[in-house]
């Protein structure tokens, strides 16, 4: 007759318990030890008591620093959720981007990035700001003036044709910001992208692939030419679309419509 088998039956839950067990007491030594350091060591607790917030000022500043402080003081510095924090304040429409810094024993630091106004776009419901990427921001109002350019035009306000002019408005600023600060309006025709800049009633066409082609030659015989004539206001248009070359549509026909800036 068999004897019975006197091996144990397995048990492969038995190792996670033990594991479960381990961390249990390496937590709970962790904790005691800081306990212990907090009290009679004068060690500080790793919580957030301070909120630094760069990156933007005023309202918007406010606005995040209550939202912070309600979200994360008292909270553990390494422990908050840090998701949730992010969430909520990128999904202000203003913040392009936000940065999360621990700084220990006690500070949180926040960096925001936030968008910056490229145009201003017209549209029946009102005036609002559009960045460079795309985004509609504020409405504008007494409190967000600024002097960048206008979209007014409604056939300059199809997808396709915006993305064209926010590449175009990018490239001026970033690369003739003399020029851009001085643009009152912005519009796409069939002959390219048309501005318009303050105390000029002509149009000024740019080239559709260097829309920053001539403008450092417009700039200088603008200003030593047709700034001082009478008959400024008669000018055509201006046409910086050529190599080296402006074409000006002067307010006499006969007179030669293109100029060469000197070297």
């Amino acid at each position: 007759m068999a004897l019975p088998s006197r091996s144990r039956p397995k048990r492969p839950w038995l190792p996670w318990v033990r594991l479960g067990v381990v961390a249990v007491v390496v937590v709970a030594a962790g904790y005691g030890a800081l306990e212990i350091g907090h009290r009679y060591l004068g060690l500080q607790k790793l919580t957030i008591e301070q909120i630094a917030i760069t990156g933007c000022r005023g309202d918007r500043q406010m606005e995040l620093q209550k939202l912070a402080e309600g979200l994360c003081l008292g909270r553990p510095l390494f422990w908050f959720d840090a998701e949730k924090l992010r969430h909520e304040i990128e999904r202000r429409r203003w913040v392009r981007g936000l940065l999360i810094r621990r700084d220990p024993p006690d500070r949180l630091s926040l960096v925001i990035e936030e968008r910056k106004p490229l145009l201003w776009l017209v549209r029946p419901s009102g005036v609002y700001l559009l960045a460079d990427d795309g985004i509609i921001l504020d409405p504008v109002n007494q409190s967000n003036l600024s002097p960048i350019p206008v979209v007014a035009a409604p056939e300059s306000q199809k997808d396709a044709t915006l993305v064209e002019l926010i590449r175009v408005a990018s490239r001026l600023r970033d690369f003739q910001s003399s020029f851009y600060e001085r643009l009152n309006e912005i519009r796409m025709e069939e002959k390219g992208p048309v501005v318009f800049i303050e105390g000029l009633h002509a149009p000024i066409w740019l080239s559709r692939t260097d829309p920053t082609k001539n403008i450092p030659n417009f700039q200088g015989l603008f200003l030593d030419q047709f700034a001082k004539r009478p008959d400024i206001s008669q000018i055509r248009y201006f046409d910086l679309r050529w190599d080296d070359e402006i074409a000006v549509g002067n307010p006499d026909p006969e007179q030669a419509p293109t100029l060469k800036p000197e070297k």
